[in-house]
């Protein structure tokens, strides 16, 4: 049985186990493409704990084709210096790649005039020639996900009708040509990879049945691997599946590909769970497994899953944050580790001995309290539930997000490693810190719920999120969910699960702020399956005699009957000890008792301010 450990040859090439960080793009190179130490850093950081092959992701090998600021270049020989360095530093730790691409920016194939696909296919070649020039081991051909030479190759967006559209091999002209081409130039001992995206899960895209016959014909054509991937734009959500969409959903093209070639293939589509991710190899899905997200939240995923440490693993929750970050043109950012950028520093030590006190035991309190433990800090805990996890525990209850308790697992387990005292079930008082006598406290007491004050409400009938979240079962009757954040869909899909009618109402035109849109999407379509009636630009008035006064574009009407009403308009922070405390301590709060917000900002505050301790 083949394994995740072990080495396998590409060419003359020995790579010293199968794993691979998959091509992303984490928007901190120079606004010029250039390497900075930023980025440097961010691969370093994973190459030192043990990934077998990096492959920096989607380098613009023209100016046209360049998709995001911050995205890397290899499109003029002025960058070679710092490619070059970064090669040389990772090389020293595994062997390394580079994914050469061009955006088309939803231009499509019919707009390219054939001196303009000459061009383009030309400045492959060179990019490949200054990959080789700067020591990389290969490089990848971009067919996939919107991308250049994916839009010639699938018929969802090639509606030429010269010698480049039309059948499948002339739709494979242009990766044709460009591999001949990047062939010729780089030399036959020279790794040349291809990523396609298998299926594209749209009625008139790409499906198996053709690319299976492409990667016949790459291998033909003389590349050296194929990345079996999936997916374009409108159908992201397979191409980075989110916490909705089955572990490992993509391999089973990879392992079609590979009873069809005899070069390696590599199997990728959120392999971020240490089992699934070696049972890519010892099932003989893939010769190798690739992951990206699950190395951000933790570089050292690939070496922990190596040695078989798979519960110290910082979990990715595939909540797509990182490519929320992306494509609102930020910097890499990660929900759950907040040393992004910073992986390879260590955290300092104090100078002299603290004590704190944490109030709140959820992803603010111990994010918080582990670090600082961690640099020395005397570190007690109180949590006045007796579970973990703070607003997480009610997180996680609705469909598809039982993940979120990997993520609560985790921090308390980082905090009690770290040495954090902790006291459970435990309220603080302005009491408890007189007898303490900390020299800081941190008050992660998270938020409350906000209720609308309108006319006409019966108590008896009137529910929080967390009440519905929290309970075993639900009370059958008509239920109106006011609200339509995040919290307020995900709690409309809880309550469909006891098939009780559930009517929706968001006064803006704007659901599910904050979730990435491959998420937001999937949500949509099941609460609209599970027979939500969503109403948008719905401004509740009043709510008497079991019906709904509400106010649309100018207009009011009634809705109903219901026999329960669901307040999912947001939340304020409480801080009612903080306001107890007022100046008798030094306090800071940080999470939610801050302001109301998600996980990121809970996790980073709570990393920042222990940072911050002097």
């Amino acid at each position: 049985m083949t394994n995740l450990s072990d080495q396998i040859h590409i060419k003359d090439h020995l790579f010293k186990n199968r794993s691979v960080m998959a091509p992303m793009v984490p928007n901190i190179a120079g606004q010029d493409g250039s390497v900075t130490e930023e980025y440097l850093n961010f691969y370093l950081a994973r190459a030192r704990a043990h990934v077998g092959f990096i492959i920096l992701g989607a380098a613009y090998v023209h100016l046209d084709g360049k998709g995001f600021e911050r995205q890397l270049g290899i499109h003029n020989d002025g960058l070679l210096p710092g490619l070059e360095n970064l090669v040389q530093s990772l090389s020293k730790h595994t062997r390394v790649g580079v994914q050469l691409s061009f955006k088309s920016l939803d231009k499509l194939p019919e707009s390219f005039s054939l001196s303009d696909i000459r061009e383009y296919r030309s400045a492959f070649v060179r990019a490949a020639i200054r990959a080789k020039e700067c020591g990389f081991d290969a490089v990848e051909l971009h067919a996939c996900h919107d991308y250049w030479l994916n839009y010639f190759l699938s018929p969802h967006f090639n509606h030429r009708s010269d010698t480049y559209g039309g059948i499948l091999e002339n739709r494979f002209r242009l990766l044709k040509e460009t591999i001949a081409a990047v062939r010729e130039a780089a030399g036959d001992a020279f790794i040349l990879g291809v990523r396609l995206s298998m299926d594209e899960f749209v009625e008139d895209g790409l499906t198996a049945f053709e690319t299976l016959t492409v990667g016949r014909w790459l291998e033909n054509a003389g590349a050296d691997y194929i990345s079996a991937s999936g997916g374009i734009g409108i159908t992201q959500h397979r191409m980075s599946p989110p916490m909705e969409v089955e572990r490992g959903s993509l391999l089973p093209f990879a392992r079609a590909l590979k009873q069809m070639v005899s070069i390696p293939v590599i199997g990728v589509g959120r392999l971020d769970q240490p089992g699934i991710f070696r049972e890519a190899i010892s099932s003989e899905h893939a010769d190798l497994a690739a992951v990206a997200r699950a190395l951000v939240a933790d570089p050292k995923y690939v070496a922990k899953t190596l040695e078989g440490r798979d519960k110290d693993i910082r979990p990715c929750v595939a909540c797509n944050f990182c490519l929320m970050c992306l494509q609102s043109g930020e910097p890499l950012r990660c929900a759950v580790n907040p040393r992004v950028g910073r992986d390879i520093s260590p955290v300092p030590p104090l100078k002299r001995k603290l004590k704190v006190v944490v109030v709140g035991g959820g992803p603010a309190g111990l994010s918080f309290a582990a670090h600082a433990a961690l640099r020395g800090a005397e570190v007690k805990l109180y949590e006045k539930k007796p579970v973990w996890g703070g607003a997480i525990n009610v997180g996680k209850r609705p469909p598809f997000k039982d993940v979120l308790q990997d993520l609560i697992d985790h921090l308390v387990k980082s905090a009690k490693e770290s040495g954090v005292e902790i006291q459970k079930g435990r309220e603080a008082t302005v009491e408890t810190f007189r007898s303490e006598a900390a020299d800081k406290i941190i008050l992660a007491t998270g938020a409350i719920n906000l209720e609308l004050q309108i006319s006409g409400l019966d108590t008896r009938g009137v529910f929080s999120p967390e009440e519905i979240l929290s309970a075993a079962n639900v009370a059958s009757g008509r239920y109106l969910v006011a609200g339509g954040g995040t919290v307020g869909l995900e709690t409309a899909e809880f309550l469909a699960e006891f098939r009780v009618p559930i009517t929706l109402i968001e006064m803006t035109d704007i659901v599910g702020q904050g979730l990435h849109s491959t998420r937001l999407n999937l949500l949509l379509e099941r609460i609209k399956r599970g027979g939500v009636k969503l109403m948008k630009k719905t401004r509740l008035i009043s709510f008497e005699g079991k019906m709904a006064q509400v106010e649309i574009q100018e207009r009011t009407m009634q809705l109903g009957p219901f026999d329960f009403i669901v307040f999912a308009v947001g939340f304020r922070s409480n801080r009612k000890l903080a306001e107890a405390i007022g100046n008798k301590y030094p306090v800071e709060l940080i999470g939610d008792a801050a302001q109301p917000r998600s996980i990121y900002e809970a996790i980073s505050e709570g990393f920042e301010a222990a940072l911050n301790l002097k």
